[in-house]
């Protein structure tokens, strides 16, 4: 299988990388509070007139926890091979070689640096990559252990670089009651400013009754909720990548239908909530949506508002591909609920520019999406 292949090559080479640029072990080494300050008056300091231009948020970057992926990429989506017609080994062969050289980049610190350098970023917010280290799979304990491990490592990444890098934390939320103390660790304990969950909680949907203490924790926290999709494995979207391709723009939007329909928004109406890769299909087809409101009584019981009011309570990444369909998300949701994100280190290789040279957007309307509102969000300066 591809996954052990994986932790035979390429892993090991991660986790030596990772030992490199943190300092031993496989592990992030934050040193004492003073090395981790003389860290950030250097990086402050050094070199910080060629980086005035860098004043991009990047909401969307993904890491992986090496000694956490070697648990669980067996049991997500990422490591199957396809197994279509007309496949060959030598395009399985190109999916392997792919992942060697993606898979250290989401642990390798110093790379991303260089290259938030490269591609203008001034701050990014990291988050675990759910399609490789997803923790669904694992019982309560195993995931909450798995869990606390990748937040660890995020926090001394940040802790490292603090300047430079915002931490999102990952929760056992299959497990509501230790997701809900996870979440408090993070923000209260690792000074995170939020967490990123996939578009399901195991078998439950975003709206269960079982997640309102979640949801309500997050609220009472002011925490930010990323919601990018772990892949669906359905047998449907296992033919041609659809899980990549369509399947996490489908959960996207079966995600919001959720927190719209089950009446997370309109219980807890003050959540931060961020869809990844611009809201998938939903924001593209609300005028159905807004029909069976008026039309199907049965689809307001949650709800006290029209759907594309609860839409516009979202946040939204900018990760589309395509400048019309950036455009059109502007039209829905407005330039303020829109968020730079450029799928680190998969996605958007240039996320600036994909805004900046979307030329039927304002002025005002590119420097919101590319720092002002995540600066708002994060409670980041914005000079």
């Amino acid at each position: 299988m591809f996954v052990l292949y994986y932790r035979r090559t390429a892993l090991t080479n991660c986790l030596e990388r990772v030992c490199d640029c943190f300092g031993g072990g496989g592990h992030v080494t934050a040193g004492s509070e003073e090395n981790t300050a003389d860290a950030e008056r250097k990086e402050m300091t050094s070199g910080a007139s060629s980086r005035a231009r860098l004043r991009a948020i990047d909401l969307h970057a993904h890491v992986i926890v090496p000694e956490v992926y070697a648990l669980a990429a067996q049991h997500n989506v990422f490591s199957e091979l396809p197994t279509d017609p007309g496949v060959t080994d030598e395009m399985r062969r190109n999916i392997k070689e792919r992942a060697a050289t993606v898979l250290p980049r989401m642990s390798d610190v110093t790379e991303r640096i260089g290259n938030m350098d490269m591609m203008g970023v001034g701050v990014q917010v990291l988050s675990a990559s759910l399609v490789h280290q997803g923790l669904e799979w694992a019982d309560a304990q195993t995931s909450l252990r798995l869990a606390r491990m990748t937040n660890d490592w995020i926090a001394k990444a940040v802790a490292l670089h603090p300047s430079r890098l915002v931490g999102f934390g990952t929760l056992p939320l299959h497990v509501p009651a230790l997701a809900v103390s996870e979440l408090e660790r993070c923000v209260r304990e690792l000074g995170f400013k939020g967490v990123a969950i996939s578009t399901t909680a195991g078998p439950m949907e975003l709206g269960d009754a079982q997640l309102r203490p979640f949801w309500g924790k997050a609220e009472e926290l002011e925490a930010i909720v990323f919601i990018h999709p772990g892949g669906n494995r359905d047998r449907r979207f296992k033919r041609f990548h659809l899980w990549n391709s369509v399947g996490q723009a489908f959960e996207e939007a079966m995600a919001i239908s959720s927190l719209m329909y089950d009446g997370v928004l309109e219980t807890f109406p003050s959540l931060k909530i961020c869809i990844s890769h611009g809201g998938g299909y939903m924001p593209y087809y609300m005028g159905r949506i807004d029909r069976n409101y008026v039309e199907k009584a049965n689809t307001r019981i949650n709800m006290r508002k029209p759907p594309i009011e609860y839409l516009r309570m979202l946040y939204f990444d900018s990760c589309v591909y395509d400048r019309a369909v950036l455009q059109h998300l502007v039209d829905k949701v407005g330039a303020e609920r829109v968020l730079l994100g450029s799928d680190y280190p998969v996605g958007e290789t240039k996320p600036i520019e994909f805004v900046a040279e979307t030329d039927t957007l304002s002025a005002v309307q590119k420097e919101a999406i590319v720092r002002a509102n995540a600066a708002a969000l994060l409670g980041l300066p914005n000079p």
